[in-house]
This record gives C-alpha cells, structure tokens and sequence, in this order.
C-alpha cells in the first residue's frame, strides 16, 4: 500500500491522462450496467416461460408462436379496417369527381349558350341600328314632304329618288 502511494504522489499526472482513467472507469460502469439488465431480462423471460410450461420444454416455442399469430392476426384484421376506410373515401372521392365532372359539363354548355346568346345579341343590336337609321331617314322624308304640300302650291310633288 505504501508503494502505491509513493507511486500515486510520486507520478505527476497530467490533466489529460487523469480524465482518460476517469473515461476508462464511467465506460466500464456503463457496459456493467447494460450486461447486468441484459442477464436480468434473460433470466425473466427464463422464469416466465418455467411459469407457462414447467415440465414440458417443447411447448414453449408453440406457446410464443401463438402470442405471435395472435399479435399478427390483430395487426391483420386492424390493416384490414384501414383498407375499408381508406377504400370508402376513394369510393367517396369517385362520387364527387363524377359530380365535379357533370357540374363542369353544365359550365362548358353555359358557356355555348352565353356565347350564342352573346352573337344574337350583337345581331339584334345590328338589326336596332338599321332600323334606327330607316326610321331616321322615314323621319326625314316624311318631314320633307310636310314641307313641300303638294296642294298648297299648285305643283305636283316632286319625284324622290331612292
């Protein structure tokens, strides 16, 4: 003992070997803790499976393929719900695309109707304006004509070119 402590004051440690014992020391620590719960499990599971079968060892690798068919089997069925739901929003999305489609087929035909409605307006208001201006020339002749009386001058009316 004594020598070791001649040793310890005697060597002059330096900052950084003092830290890699301490690393050394908090690593070794560690992978004691994590063999020590991995042995602790293996023990429990050891425990539970003498608990299940105690005097028949062939049963065991029966009893968790079991467990294991029962969790897929629930994983399954679970998958399965998924795929009904999923499947009746596509059936839902289907329905209401159709939908979409018919009220867009309904805009395109409103729009022809529109643009047709849009060129007999423009021929109507072509149509208005010519029959403006016969009108105004009608105006015109027949204002002429109150001008000239044929009767109160002796004269015949004059002929009116077209």
């Amino acid at each position: 003992m004594q020598q070791l402590m001649d040793w310890t004051t005697g060597a002059e440690l330096d900052p950084l070997t003092l830290l890699l014992w301490l690393g050394a020391v908090v690593v070794a620590g560690a992978l004691g803790m994590v063999f020590g719960r991995r042995a602790e499990r293996r023990r429990e599971r050891q425990s539970e499976v003498r608990h299940i079968v105690p005097g028949n060892a062939h049963e065991v690798p029966i009893g968790r393929w079991i467990e294991e068919g029962k969790q897929l089997f629930n994983l399954w069925q679970e998958r399965v719900a998924q795929v009904t739901e999923l499947r009746s929003r596509l059936d839902a999305m289907a329905q209401e695309i159709d939908q979409l489609r018919a009220q867009v087929g309904q805009i395109d035909d409103l729009r022809t109707e529109c643009l047709r409605l849009s060129q007999a307006s423009e021929a109507l208001l072509l149509e208005r304006d010519q029959l403006r201006s016969v009108l105004g020339r009608i105006s015109e002749l027949a204002q002429w004509a109150s001008q000239i009386r044929p009767g109160t001058t002796g004269e015949t009316a004059p002929e009116v070119g077209p």
